[in-house]
């Protein structure tokens, strides 16, 4: 009984380890295309996933992430819009950013297009977007929503 049991443990072990992993890489590739200072930004980011669906969203994130988190230099946001202390802030307002990033962020995307083909390799899709932002309604939503004040964070 106990030899059964060990050779269908080693033979489940063999089997999900066997089992192909897809590992998406941690990047943040978000460059400024175009600006219409305060009011618009148009970002190039690039996004992974493991289906064209995936990458997509995936590439509209970090774009967002960039702006929130980060700030993009030489232009009218080069200071993060919310702050850089990213965990800390996505787990103090988590509601809002899981409300946002599950819909909500799509609003305030003007314009999208692929400006390169997308590509697959060892199971990874990845896909190069043009994302232009509505920078100007997205601080008000932050306003309003209490994540920065009235006059930045």
């Amino acid at each position: 009984m106990i030899r059964k049991v060990l050779t269908l443990i080693t033979i489940t072990c063999i089997l999900v380890s066997c089992a192909k992993k897809i590992t998406v890489p941690l990047t943040a590739e978000v460059n400024i295309v175009n600006e219409d200072k305060h009011k618009t930004i148009e970002l190039r980011s690039v996004g992974f996933g493991k289906n064209i669906e995936e990458a997509i969203f995936d590439s509209e994130k970090k774009a967002f992430e960039i702006l929130f988190f980060r700030g993009i230099p030489n232009t009218h946001i080069e200071n993060p819009l919310i702050g850089p202390n990213e965990n800390e802030i996505l787990l103090k307002h988590q509601n809002y950013f899981k409300s946002f990033f599950s819909d909500r962020y799509k609003s305030f995307i003007m314009s999208i297009y692929e400006s390169s083909p997308s590509q697959k390799n060892k199971g990874v899709t990845s896909v190069v977007n043009d994302i232009k932002i509505n920078t100007m309604a997205l601080k008000k939503d932050l306003e309003t929503n209490n994540i920065i004040r009235k006059f930045g964070f």
